[in-house]
């Protein structure tokens, strides 16, 4: 290692020129770097769930973005607004009729990009209503005496309250298709729940091709909202001049959300997020250093540890990786990691004054503890969730980057600072038994001498003091809080979270969960009447029913299915009626729950129920999946039932972050454990720097069941996290002290020569670690916030027990 350093300070001004600008040429790579707080980051492509999750979308679209219409329901469907509606349903389905012209601007951008999959809403609906009554009776007025057909029609006024021709412009129609009659005036008929949640809103529901790139579905997002919010008169509409939209409502209002609305806008806030936390990152650390490293050039570990970042994002778009909301995490841990290599490094220089005696002395140590730091990180690859991993391998390959960095770069730069130039094999220049005599830069801090004093004083006190406290930790940390309600964790002041507040405040949902069915025949009567059973089962087990059907009140909300279309007034189907049913359906109608098979015209082999749920805890969530699960009981044979959709893939992973925050502390301890075994062929050297470590974990806990700060989903890479970071410290000390040891020095003079040479500088790097944490303080993601405000008091409690708990275990077993 002394050899590598000596080379890198001889061409130290090529060194430093070429990782500026390698690190310069990665950053630019770095800010092409796409968002990504989708589906891919919470579970593997090869679950059962995901795979669900996409063949629905591939047969039915994205998960729908949802525009909200805030009016009461009389005079949105009884007036001039449901014409206003129509057009804009037309408008957003980017579909232009033969010999029409597209109104100019978002809607004709919009039908050009070909983006929107399939649209519904009220308008259409009941437009397609009226179409497919005019079918029926056209084909019926062919086929069926004129007396009989005169039966029919008195018949269907008895029964439906139709008496005149249909049409959206017959208002009588309208509330006959709409509004149910034995509740109070405009409550809307409860199966059409997901067009008419209440009798204040209505909602149109638009799935986008699933085959969108990011930023495709940016664009369309984008123009889905700009058509919804351009107002101007009606003459501008119809004469298709600009501005063009006509769809202001005369008293009511628009709300564009939905998952890929928030997702959109989730992934341009972490954009933002980096950007502020890298700013704030390089601010913080470089006050802390400045007011804790005692060097000639404080801010050097910086510049080095701000070269590791780029590259280390730069090498992620190089490889197609993507930010998530875990890699944004990483950028200030790798600063602070960053840092604390080249302070450690910097340190000895300060020390020994030679680059080679630097790098030859105290590389190893700093390598090892940069070895065990890779293995806690390493321990991450057992998550089951794909964002954490990915988190692992950014931290991963960042440290081993900036180990590199500070042991060449920052070492040959330093060697800048000597008046002549280095020579080969230029011998270190004093022992290191002497050198703190005589060189050294790095002053005694008080916090670092008082611990120590504290430590060797009381030594068996300090440890039963300790484990006592970390024993009442463990126990209380069961009871620390967990939020993992997404609208809590997701950025506050971000467009997409409030429009999604206002839809679950108003329509009492927000989100949708899918049920796929697979069947030979889905039109089959067994697997119709299952599937209208299995309906009205999950419905009545959340609150939904006869006696109480409003989905404000109720778990989830009933949305569109087959056996709407098949199954009428608890009749029984039977084969006959079905087929009559679908001869009269159009492919429009049935796109949403049972698309028709283009080559041979018939029903396909996939149907989807869709239910609306509300934002609420994952853990609420996942108990809400699992009762839908619950209701499935026995299919008829060959029919396969899989739950699919965001919300499903977002409990499972919740309960997956869940399950796993304690094995996967316990994976990183053995892995540092194992990693230290390896490098020290010893037990005792390789377990010691891990006890501060372990007691600091159950202090941790107590500290956050006091305070009151919670965890969030993110938590469960904590453990594994704080452990490779905090050994990092327990083994620059732990190696120093046996270093003073080999020199000759006693115990007591061993431990206070290790603490006042390299103690200082782990009192700094841990600092500057603790700041880079705290910068996710300033995030406006709640779940970067909490995550930052968790893992700064888990490391200060490290850093405490390294300082304190570390010299009385190295005391008590050298007494021994």
């Amino acid at each position: 290692m002394g050899r590598v350093a000596a080379w890198a300070a001889r061409h130290a001004r090529p060194v430093l020129s070429v990782a500026v600008v390698l690190a310069i040429v990665a950053a630019v790579g770095a800010t092409r770097l796409p968002t990504d707080a989708g589906v891919g980051t919470l579970t593997d492509s090869g679950s059962a769930t995901a795979e669900a999750t996409g063949q629905v979308r591939e047969t039915f679209g994205e998960e729908p973005v949802v525009v909200l219409v805030k009016e009461e329901l009389p005079k949105l469907l009884l007036g001039k607004d449901l014409f206003k509606l129509l057009r804009l349903e037309g408008c957003l389905s980017g579909k232009v009729p033969k010999g029409a012209t597209a109104i100019p601007g978002p809607c004709a951008e919009l039908a050009g990009t070909g983006a929107v999959d399939f649209v519904t809403g009220p308008a259409t609906f009941l437009n397609e209503s009226v179409v497919q009554i005019d079918d029926q009776l056209k084909r019926l007025a062919e086929h069926v005496p004129a007396d009989r057909f005169r039966e029919y029609l008195l018949a269907v006024a008895t029964k439906y309250g139709i008496t005149s021709a249909p049409s959206i412009t017959n208002e009588d129609f309208v509330a006959t298709v709409v509004f149910d009659f034995a509740r109070p005036r405009g409550t809307p008929k409860a199966r059409l729940a997901y067009l008419f949640p209440n009798a204040r809103s209505a909602q149109i529901v638009i799935r986008l091709r699933p085959d969108l790139s990011e930023a495709e579905r940016h664009r369309a997002i984008g123009l889905i909202e700009a058509a919804v919010a351009e107002t101007s008169p009606r003459k501008a509409c119809k004469e298709g001049q600009r501005p063009a939209p006509c769809f202001e409502l005369e008293g009511g209002t628009y709300v564009v959300s939905g998952a890929p609305v928030v997702i959109d806008g989730v992934s341009r806030a972490l954009e933002d997020a980096l950007l502020v936390l890298f700013a704030l990152a390089v601010a913080v650390m470089a006050f802390v250093l400045l007011l804790v490293f005692r060097s000639r050039w404080p801010l050097l570990p910086l510049a080095i540890a701000l070269m590791a970042a780029a590259i280390t994002f730069g090498l992620l778009a190089l490889v197609g990786g993507s930010l998530t909301m875990a890699s944004i995490a990483a950028l200030p841990i790798l600063i602070g990691l960053g840092v604390d290599y080249a302070i450690q490094f910097q340190a000895r220089f300060d020390e020994m004054g030679s680059v080679e005696a630097a790098a030859g002395r105290g590389g190893p140590t700093i390598a090892a503890a940069c070895l065990a730091t890779a293995a806690g990180f390493l321990a991450l690859q057992l998550s089951p969730v794909p964002m954490v991993r990915g988190f692992g391998w950014v931290l991963i390959v960042g440290v081993l980057i900036a180990f590199a960095l500070a042991w060449t770069v920052g070492l040959g730069t330093l060697a800048l600072r000597r008046a002549g130039p280095v020579a080969a094999g230029d011998p270190p220049s004093l022992p290191v038994a002497k050198a703190s005599s005589e060189r050294g830069t790095l002053r005694r801090h008080p916090p670092v001498d008082r611990l120590l004093t504290w430590a060797q004083a009381y030594p068996v006190a300090v440890l039963a003091v300790g484990v006592g406290l970390a024993v009442m930790g463990w126990a209380a940390g069961t009871r620390v809080d967990t939020v993992t309600d997404v609208r809590e964790l997701a950025p506050q002041n971000v467009k997409a979270v409030e429009g999604l507040n206002e839809l679950q405040d108003t329509t009492g949902v927000s989100g949708e969960l899918d049920v796929s069915i697979t069947a030979p025949d889905l039109t089959d009567p067994k697997t119709v009447e299952w599937m209208a059973g299995f309906k009205k089962r999950v419905l009545e087990a959340n609150g939904f029913s006869g006696e109480n059907p409003s989905c404000l009140d109720a778990e989830i909300c009933p949305g569109p299915a087959l056996s709407d279309f098949l199954v009428r007034g608890g009749e029984t189907p039977t084969a006959k009626r079905i087929d009559a049913t679908l001869s009269a359906l159009s492919p429009y109608a049935l796109r949403q729950v049972a698309p028709i098979d283009p080559e041979t015209g018939e029903v396909g082999k996939e149907a989807l129920i869709s239910f609306g749920i509300r934002a609420q805890s994952l853990e609420d969530q996942g108990k809400l999946v699992d009762r839908v699960r619950d209701a499935v009981g026995e299919p008829p044979e060959g029919v396969d039932v899989e739950l699919s959709g965001l919300s499903v893939i977002a409990a499972e992973s919740a309960s997956d972050l869940s399950s796993s925050r304690y094995w996967l502390t316990l994976a990183g301890l053995l892995a540092v454990g194992l990693a230290l075994l390896l490098i020290y062929r010893s037990w005792r050297r390789a377990l010691v720097p891990l006890v501060p470590t372990v007691l600091a974990t159950g202090w941790a806990s107590l500290l956050l069941w006091i305070t009151g700060i919670p965890l969030n989903p993110m938590s469960a890479a904590l453990g594994a996290l704080t452990i490779a970071i905090a050994t990092e410290f327990g083994v620059l000390l732990s190696g120093r002290f046996h270093e003073e040891r080999r020199s000759g020095a006693e115990t007591e003079e061993a431990l206070r020569r290790a603490y006042s040479r390299t103690g200082a500088a782990v009192l700094a790097s841990g600092v500057t670690a603790i700041a880079g944490f705290a910068v996710l303080v300033a995030s406006d993601v709640q779940m970067l916030r909490d995550f930052g405000l968790v893992t700064v008091v888990d490391l200060a409690a490290a850093l405490t027990g390294v300082l304190l708990v570390l010299p009385a275990t190295l005391l008590l077993l050298e007494r021994r």
